[in-house]
């Protein structure tokens, strides 16, 4: 409530309550006073009992008493193109929502490969060769062979020759790359090369003498000088060291139809080659080698169960990786993520297999969790192969020994993600604004207006489709309340990560909402919200339609209220206080006589209420019309009122205002026709007013 006191000039000495009454008839001190000519005011009291003198004459638009009314926020007072007045209302960042909280980011991930057994390894090929000579065979299979000796550089037929259920040992070099070793699969390809001028058979064996068992064993039938020929024996499950040696059991040959020269150097030549081998344990020189052929997923775990991500983009993040190997095999791993990117490239890395371990940075690097058809989301497939150093000396070795990677993904900051966010229910907080509207807050009663809005701007960057559920509760001075109740809308979603902040307007008015009532308490106390966004409500989320989120997103909602004063009032109450000085002994009753030209089209009474200097009233004066409406007709055209009201004060009545210390102007203002009709307040519509003063004095 604003008091008001009077100014001492003379003419304020005079009659300071024709002032006030100017004041409520200008909407409760809404007028510019400047307007007004007091010049023709009295200054020289005359010895007459009845004075009359004119007081006042002001031509006022409504624009100037709108201007007057709102002096403390006068941008929130507009016209639209016909001069309609309008109150507007704007609040930016109603509410502004904080992305970072949307989703939960885990700042560390733990990933682990688990024991990954070495399995077999590849010991490369190992070469046995030994040749025979007749020589050698005639020492050792003797018989019919020990002839041959006195044969040996004569031209002679070659006698046939066969000896069977031998077990005739012929030493091989020991194998140097090994002791020991279990063979799970592999081949011994024997090759024989016969040099000898005659053909030959032979059977025999790849014999272990530390195992003192038969490895394999091979027939070669009748085969002709100069003649080489092999054969393949598969390898499984087979113990071999490092001492064999060759044994035959047949050696048989036709002879010779025609004198050959008999040769005791003539041999034949056995080739045991040890190819393709995998060897599950034993005691060997390792060569340097790729052991290939891993791979494997992490689950990428969010705190949020229902988040899906299929991709994301990070802000920053560091990868580490440390091996346990538990093999006395040395080398690397070399370690590459595909659905890690960083400027298109796939993140890799050698890591020794020492137990020490490697960083990588993953700033700005593209995660794709959506390459296994199984699980097309939270996964990170990885490969790996291990490369291995050749040994100098003999390493024990068993294809049980494992490798493991331990990899920590630290510091992590997302700076944009894909996937299905789930449903999601976020909060708006509980908040209240006040409108600040001078007009308003001089008002008592309620009003109605007949087209009021109340629009929302949604400005949004997020990608997930969304409803909001949003009221808003105006309070009136006196406590009542009302509520808007819009219905509930869904928000712009941009088309992809990249298309920015899209905007949208709801407006809600008196055919989708009650802001009729809402703003008819009116909401000069305060204006209170709260609500819910519920994220995909329904909408399925695939791949190929994803949820979206920057980190730098923005879901924000801005408030305009437009109010056009087209107005339904009945007795609609404004009320001002003053205090009161002056001396008014000499005056009986007085008669403020206004005539008018109204083009505003309300009506408009008055009365006083007179207040001792405790303010409790001692009395009021009559309750009178002062402005009548100017009338509207059926196609909203305002045509002026003339009209002369007066308002008295009487003898009784002029002795409360004698007694009052302070005084209450009280007006009320009526649309046409009672308050039935609605009226178009238009910012040129105006009032002259020509006041003129009646005093009945008592010298």
């Amino acid at each position: 409530m604003i008091d008001h006191k009077f100014i001492n000039t003379p003419e304020m000495k005079k009659l300071p309550f024709v002032y006030s009454i100017l004041l409520l008839l200008f909407l409760a001190n809404s007028c510019k006073m400047d307007n007004l000519d007091f010049s023709k005011l009295s200054k020289t009291m005359n010895l007459n009992p009845e004075v009359i003198a004119p007081v006042a004459k002001a031509n006022v638009t409504v624009w100037d008493l709108v201007q007057s009314a709102t002096k403390n926020n006068v941008n929130q007072i507009t016209k639209d193109p016909s001069g309609l007045i309008q109150i507007v209302y704007k609040k930016d960042s109603l509410y502004n929502y904080n992305v970072r909280d949307f989703l939960n980011f885990p700042s560390q991930q733990t990933l682990s490969s688990g024991n990954t057994v070495l399995g077999d390894i590849s010991p490369g090929d190992i070469l046995v060769t030994r040749s025979i000579t007749l020589s050698d065979l005639a020492g050792v299979l003797g018989g019919d062979l020990t002839l041959i000796k006195q044969l040996d550089g004569t031209t002679n037929l070659f006698p046939a020759l066969s000896f069977s259920n031998l077990s005739a040992p012929f030493n091989l070099n020991q194998i140097s790359d090994l002791t020991s070793v279990t063979i799970s699969n592999g081949s011994l390809g024997i090759t024989l090369e016969n040099k000898m001028k005659v053909p030959v058979t032979i059977q025999g064996s790849f014999f272990d003498l530390t195992y003192n068992k038969e490895i394999a064993g091979f027939t070669f039938p009748n085969v002709a000088p100069n003649q080489i020929t092999s054969l393949s024996v598969p390898l499984s499950g087979v113990q071999i060291s490092n001492n064999v040696e060759l044994r035959l059991s047949t050696f048989e040959t036709p002879g010779s139809t025609l004198p050959v020269i008999i040769n005791l150097k003539d041999y034949i030549n056995v080739t045991f080659d040890l190819k393709d081998l995998k060897i599950s344990s034993g005691n060997m020189k390792i060569a340097s080698q790729v052991i290939g052929g891993f791979a494997g997923e992490f689950d990428f775990n969010f705190p949020d169960p229902a988040m899906r991500a299929l991709t994301t983009v990070l802000k920053n993040g560091i990868l580490t990786i440390k091996t346990t190997n538990n093999s006395k095999l040395t080398g690397a791993i070399h370690f590459i993520l595909p659905e890690i990117k960083k400027g298109g490239v796939p993140v890799e890395a050698s890591i020794p297999m020492d137990g020490s371990s490697t960083s990588i940075d993953l700033t700005q690097a593209n995660i794709n969790f959506s390459s296994d058809p199984a699980q097309p989301f939270n996964r990170i497939p990885y490969t790996y192969s291990i490369q291995v150093n050749g040994s100098n000396g003999y390493v024990d070795f068993a294809s049980t020994d494992y490798v493991s990677m331990d990899i920590a993904l630290n510091n992590l900051g997302f700076q944009s993600i894909t996937g299905d966010f789930g449903k999601r229910i976020i909060d708006i907080a509980p908040g209240n604004f006040n409108m600040n509207v001078d007009l308003l807050n001089k008002i008592n009663g309620s009003f109605k207006l007949a087209n009021p809005q109340f629009e929302l701007f949604i400005r949004n960057s997020i990608g997930v489709p969304a409803a909001v559920n949003l009221n808003f509760m105006a309070t009136s001075k006196e406590g009542t309340t009302a509520s808007l109740d819009p219905p509930v809308f869904d928000i712009p979603v941009p088309a992809n990560i990249n298309a920015g902040i899209v905007t949208k307007s709801i407006v809600f008015d008196k055919q989708n909402s009650n802001i009729v009532n809402f703003i008819a308490l009116p909401p000069t106390s305060q204006i209170s919200y709260s609500g819910k966004v519920n994220f995909n409500p329904a909408v399925p989320v695939t791949m190929q339609n994803p949820n979206f989120l920057d980190i730098n997103a923005t879901f924000a909602l801005d408030l305009s209220m437009v109010l056009p004063l087209e107005l339904q009032v009945s007795e609609l109450a404004f009320k001002d206080t003053s205090e009161l000085s002056g001396n008014y002994k000499k005056i009986e009753s007085a008669d403020l006589i206004i005539n008018s030209q109204n083009g505003i089209p309300l009506d408009v009474e008055m009365q006083l209420f007179f207040l001792d200097s405790t303010k409790t009233q001692i009395g009021t004066s009559k309750k009178t019309k002062v402005l009548s409406a100017a009338t509207i007709d059926g196609t909203g055209v305002i045509t002026p009122v003339q009209s002369s009201q007066t308002f008295s004060l009487d003898q009784t009545e002029m002795g409360y205002l004698r007694k009052a210390k302070n005084i209450v102007f009280t007006g009320t203002v009526s649309s046409p026709s009672g308050g039935t009709v609605v009226a178009p307040i238009l910012s040129d519509s105006k009032i002259d007013l020509n006041v003129v003063i009646k005093a009945l004095t008592n010298l």
